[in-house]
């Protein structure tokens, strides 16, 4: 059992970049603009109540503090509004009919003993505020409370999403919603739905009907589905941007509407995941009737007015192999095929206009022939990105952000739209919108959505809202642990997804070998899954791999412990038998998986891990044991990181997560 990581641990964990010490006093994520404390503290318990300041025509005002309400509630176990003080709520209005970009979020906190104001130009900007009220909530031995404190808050990018991919493994509503309401708690704005793939197509047109109907395996969205899901992030403050795939990543569009193809079918829904031939023809009139026909009934279901176009990963083989297209690209003097795509994407672009749409698309859509109102969305780095904004056009960052790819909250947290130094111009800057976190589709499922996304979204989340000099690594995993508590509360089944597919891989029994095995090791990178398992749609995805959450809590918490351990002072002591103690089980956990993996086969897929961890322990154990010798000798650690290096490679799908830990603590004994 681990024990648990203390505040001075985890400071003593921070990144050698630090910028300013972090305030010990708040678990606020992400960071607020402005913050600081007062004196004294506003105490909750019945007499507590939340007014609204002024009537709002706007009902998502009353329904957010009623949300509000509620969550206080359930986290407190107090029934509040009796009294006349507490929260007062004070928006100015509404706010825009349609969310944009441009929406004010900001928002005024004041809490004194006496009461608290909250004061926003918007609906949004108020709902951002009660989220921070919510994560401001404290108790002691005298009850509930609130510290006094003034914040003033806006995010430093207007545009801050999250892509899930539902085309490649179908995502049913309560599981969007779900990652809504976590969305709302850590202040991202944009919900961006990829609804179109070569796997699925997910949206049900009454006019086009063989779209779902031949398309998705009976796995759609109902436009009343549509409909109440983009109610229900606009009640939280969040834009829903569609996107549907094309001219490539098409083929479900083609199971039931071939005649749009650039090649004859028949079409079937594709099983496989990767790059695929099937395209539309950009070549013929009816091509652009049907998508405006499409698009006009579509736009009536999202009126945001961001329209994602896709446009990735052109495969291109149906344009090269037609001699009929290759007539019209000479007739035309289309020179290769990225003018082929340019000339598609203006007739689309047109298409959106007339409907009151603007055209969002991947790097690969960047064309001069494209109107500057285009929006890029940089998927190939932030060298894509300046040259997008360079040329005019809006930009938004994902490269970085592609949380399917199981990297740590660190790697994504460490980068910004727009770094320090960055040789953008005030104009180009101010052209980048923000970023997106991708959480693309392949290798996850319902059961497994909440862990690849949470808790690690919130880190980016922070990096999209709070000022650029807030980047301290191992102060954001402080409050993180935080966070992942505030969003399990939600309903969120990050913390739960381990301990329970363990249970499952170990036939409905408890296994603490194959558990702890599994918290101790995260998943293979997204390339390296790809590479040693041959997955297809069908796939199902129950594997330990499945089963181990990306960046776990124990990362950073064997991180802290060596930090601790190796500086003389008044936790070294607990810290270092925390680590003994650890070190001394893991060669317990390899036969303990192996025989689990006698009467549950699936168990065995944990067993390189198990192993490997009884290997590391050992190091382990041998560098507590050096560090009392003293001064180690140079061959020593030489041989101990050559091991360490080996230990750091997949473990069959899993990646053991601690090694860093015990590789920072051999390097500290060698150090001595």
């Amino acid at each position: 059992m681990l024990v648990p990581l203390t505040l001075l641990a985890l400071a003593a964990a921070a990144s050698q970049d630090r910028v300013a010490p972090p305030d010990p006093r708040h678990t606020l994520m992400p960071v607020p603009a402005s913050l600081t404390w007062g004196e004294g503290r506003l105490r909750l318990d019945t007499a507590f109540t939340v007014t609204i300041g002024s009537p709002s025509r706007d009902g998502r005002l009353a329904r957010g503090v009623a949300r509000f309400r509620e969550r206080l509630g359930r986290a407190t176990g107090l029934l509040m509004g009796r009294g006349k003080s507490g929260l007062a709520v004070q928006v100015k209005g509404p706010g825009e009919k349609v969310q944009s970009p441009a929406e004010d979020e900001s928002y005024v906190l004041e809490v004194r003993s006496s009461g608290a104001t909250l004061e926003a130009a918007t609906t949004v900007g108020a709902l951002r505020g009660l989220e921070t009220v919510l994560q401001l909530v404290e108790a002691d031995s005298t009850g509930w409370w609130i510290p006094a404190v003034r914040i003033a808050d806006q995010p430093r990018f207007a545009w801050r999403g999250l892509l899930i991919d539902v085309g490649r493994h179908w995502e049913p509503p309560e599981a969007i919603k779900r990652q809504l309401d976590g969305m709302a708690a850590v202040k991202l704005n944009v919900f961006h739905w990829h609804l179109s793939e070569d796997q699925g197509f997910r949206v049900e047109s009454r006019r086009f009907p063989r779209l779902q109907g031949e398309g998705s395996d009976s796995l759609f969205y109902t436009q009343e589905q549509i409909r109440e899901i983009v109610a229900y992030a606009r009640d939280r403050g969040i834009r829903v941007v569609p996107e549907f795939d094309m001219p490539g990543h098409s083929t479900a569009w083609f199971v039931g509407y071939p005649r749009y193809a650039s090649a004859p079918g028949p079409y079937a829904i594709e099983r496989r995941f990767g790059v695929f031939a099937p395209t539309f023809d950009p070549t013929r009139e009816e091509t652009y009737r049907f998508l405006d026909g499409f698009v006009a009934e579509m736009a009536k279901l999202f009126p945001d007015r961001y329209w994602h176009i896709g446009g990735d990963e052109v495969e291109g083989s149906q344009w090269k192999s037609s001699s009929r297209i290759r007539s019209f690209m000479r007739a035309h003097r289309l020179a290769d095929n990225a003018a082929l795509q340019a000339w598609f994407n203006r007739r689309l672009s047109a298409i959106l206009t007339r409907h009151g749409r603007r055209m969002v698309g991947w790097d690969e859509i960047l064309h001069p022939a494209l109107p500057r109102t285009t929006v890029v969305q940089s998927w190939r780095g932030r060298d894509a990105l300046g040259r997008s904004v360079r040329e005019g056009y809006s930009g938004i960052l994902s490269a970085g952000y592609y949380i399917d790819q199981m990297q740590s909250a660190e790697s994504h947290y460490l980068v910004d739209p727009i770094p320090d130094g960055s040789a953008l111009t005030a104009e180009g800057a101010a052209r980048v919108l923000g970023g997106e976190a991708c959480m693309w589709g392949e290798h996850i499922t319902p059961e497994t959505i909440d862990s690849r996304i949470w808790p690690r979204l919130a880190a980016i989340a922070e990096r999209l809202w709070s000022p650029r000099e807030v980047r301290d690594v191992a102060d954001m995993y402080r409050r993180l642990e935080a966070m992942r508590i505030r969003l399990e509360a939600l309903g969120l089944g990050h913390e739960a997804h381990t301990p329970r597919m363990a249970r499952r891989i170990a036939n409905g029994n408890d296994a603490p070998a194959l558990l702890r095995t599994l918290q101790l090791s995260e998943p293979v990178h997204f390339g390296e899954r790809s590479r040693l398992q041959q997955l297809t749609q069908l796939t199902p995805l129950v594997y330990a791999v499945d089963a181990a959450r990306p960046d776990p809590p124990a990362q950073w918490r064997f991180r802290a412990l060596v930090t601790d351990a190796l500086r003389p002072g008044p936790t070294s002591a607990s810290s270092l038998k925390a680590l003994t103690d650890a070190f001394a089980a893991w060669p317990d956990l390899a036969p303990a998986v192996d025989s689990l993996g006698t009467e549950a086969p699936l168990a065995r897929d944990a067993l390189p891990a198990a192993r490997a961890l009884g290997r590391l322990g050992a190091i382990g154990a041998e560098a507590l044991a050096q560090l009392d010798r003293g001064p180690a000798p140079p061959e020593w650690a030489r041989a101990r990181l050559v091991a360490l290096d080996s230990l750091e490679r997949p473990q069959g799908l899993l990646r053991l997560s601690v090694v860093s830990a015990v590789r920072a603590l051999v390097q500290g004994v060698a150090a001595r």
